[in-house]
Parts: structure tokens; C-alpha cells; sequence
């Protein structure tokens, strides 16, 4: 009964890294131009698009880049700190596995790369009026 609820236990931390992960993926589209590639992480850059698409004064944009660049401080901090996490929680999870099952975590997450780099092969290349119902879908 102990194993099924260290696998119960596995099981939903699992769901919850995948969930993070996806709603990680889903903020960075959020801050993304609709007819760009993908989200720019620099705020001047950032600040350049709206300028563009909004046609901000220079005051405007005099008072937004500081906005921008603390919005990018405060992410990039809770990227990291959620980085820490992910590793401890990881390491956490591997202690309590036996030799067998750690190989299998192993194999575990070689494939949950495999399968991440395969996505941003595949949707890191495309225009975002193509992505997720602007337009036409993937195959």
C-alpha cells in the first residue's frame, strides 16, 4: 500500500511540473505580438513593438519601459525560483525511488525533453496567426 501511494504521490507531481510547465509556455505567448515569432525578452525590443502597433509618444514610452523592464525583473526571478524548485522537488522524488525505478524516472524525463524540444521544433517556427485557433491549426 506504501508503493501505490508513493506512485499516487509521483503521479500528481508529475501533472502539477506538466501543468507549470504549460502555463510557463502560455505566459510567454500571452506578452507576444500576434504577428511575431515568439516573445522578446528584452524590454526594449518589447517596448519597440508597442511603440509601433500603438504609436506611443515618446513620453508614454518614457513612462512604460520602466514597467516593461520591472515586469522582466520580477519574471525572470520567478523563473529561477521556480527552476529551484522543479530540481528539488526532482531531487526529492528520485531519493525516495528504487535503483530500477530511478532508471525509469531517467527515462521519464529523457523522453518529456524529447518531447518539448519536438513542440518548440515544431511551434517555435511558426507564426503565431497560425498557432492556437488564429487561423489555421497544426497537423
Amino acid at each position: 500500500m506504501k508503493n501505490e501511494q508513493k506512485m499516487k504521490s509521483l503521479s500528481r507531481m508529475m501533472a502539477l511540473f506538466m501543468l507549470a510547465v504549460a502555463l510557463s509556455l502560455s505566459g510567454a505567448a500571452a506578452w507576444a505580438d500576434e504577428d511575431d515569432k515568439g516573445y522578446s525578452h528584452d524590454p526594449k525590443s518589447r517596448l519597440e513593438k508597442l511603440t509601433k502597433k500603438l504609436s506611443l509618444t515618446q513620453e508614454q514610452q518614457d513612462k512604460i519601459l520602466p514597467i516593461i523592464e520591472e515586469k522582466h525583473q520580477k519574471m525572470e526571478a520567478l523563473h529561477e525560483q521556480m527552476k529551484e524548485m522543479r530540481q528539488a522537488a526532482m531531487g526529492k522524488i528520485e531519493a525516495e525511488l528504487t535503483p530500477e525505478q530511478q532508471a525509469k524516472w531517467k527515462e521519464m524525463q529523457e523522453e518529456r525533453q524529447e518531447k518539448m524540444k519536438e513542440y518548440k521544433e515544431k511551434h517555435g517556427d511558426c507564426d503565431k496567426k497560425d498557432k492556437h485557433g488564429k487561423g489555421e491549426k497544426h497537423e
